[in-house]
């Protein structure tokens, strides 16, 4: 990002504040610009300032999130990008922020979890976000700025995919990010992926649906063999079936779309 992007961290635990302070202190186009455990103060700094991202915690020493976002959909103000972080998995709690106002949710539970993961992802999606903004103000948006929506997302997943260890030079790199764009628009139960993916894959890409699947299945296969542990761990934190060396075309697509949901 060209611009320094400022985050307001609405968070009570001073542990936690210091471990994004650390995390801030290496990313130059970020910067912290206020930090308070109380909602009422955030709710106040935000009717005064200027605010590009709010990192925000459910549980609050004073107040809570919920409530937060509540009283944040009310503020007459530029919206800021709202990150949720939260303890809570309750499908119910978790429908409700996104209908709310929250942006983007990551679950503490979830293995990958860290502040880095969570800046990571800010970082990713504000340019996203920014054309999203510029396209809903224009009188005339049409084809073209869903085009370029759909790239922006495109380019992401391809990022992800790249950290991981996938070569984009692999024919099934290309269908895997066909099938993680089509599985993150899902927020229920995803379609499935032999009966339903990959036949709507081979038709978009002229080729058959067991040519999609024997491709995919390579290259996560590939993957797998080079990546070493570390690496592994942290960019797909799931069980998989150790003796075959990785998991199945369907787990690996659809946890890897879990981790990397935009919303």
């Amino acid at each position: 990002m060209a611009e320094l992007t400022k985050i307001m961290l609405v968070e009570d635990d001073p542990i936690v504040c210091e471990s994004y302070r650390a995390a801030v202190r290496h990313l130059p186009d970020l910067a912290i610009a206020y930090e308070t455990g109380s909602e009422q103060q955030a709710l106040d700094y935000l009717e005064t300032h200027v605010i590009d991202v709010i990192i925000l915690d459910i549980e609050l020493e004073e107040g809570d999130g919920l409530s937060f976002l509540d009283q944040f959909a009310r503020l007459k103000i530029d919206r800021p990008f709202v990150a949720v972080v939260t303890n809570n998995a309750s499908v119910i709690t978790l429908n409700y922020m996104r209908e709310h106002g929250a942006d983007y949710i990551y679950q503490k539970n979830n293995a990958s979890y860290s502040p880095e993961k969570v800046l990571s992802i800010i970082r990713k999606v504000c340019p996203y976000r920014e054309v999203v903004k510029v396209r809903e103000k224009s009188l005339t948006d049409g084809l073209f700025g869903r085009e370029r929506d759909e790239d922006i997302k495109r380019r992401y997943v391809e990022d992800e995919l790249q950290k991981m260890g996938f070569k984009e030079k692999q024919v099934g790199f290309t269908y895997i990010v066909d099938a993680l764009l089509i599985l993150m628009d899902y927020s229920g139960t995803p379609p499935h992926v032999t009966s339903e993916i990959y036949p709507v894959i081979a038709k978009e890409r002229n080729t058959s649906k067991e040519g999609v699947e024997r491709s995919i299945r390579n290259a996560i296969e590939v993957t797998f063999r080079d990546i070493n542990m570390a690496q592994l761990n942290y960019y797909y934190p799931y069980a998989y079936d150790k003796k075959k060396g990785r998991p199945s075309n369907s787990d690996f697509l659809i946890n890897f779309a879990r981790l990397i949901r935009l919303c």
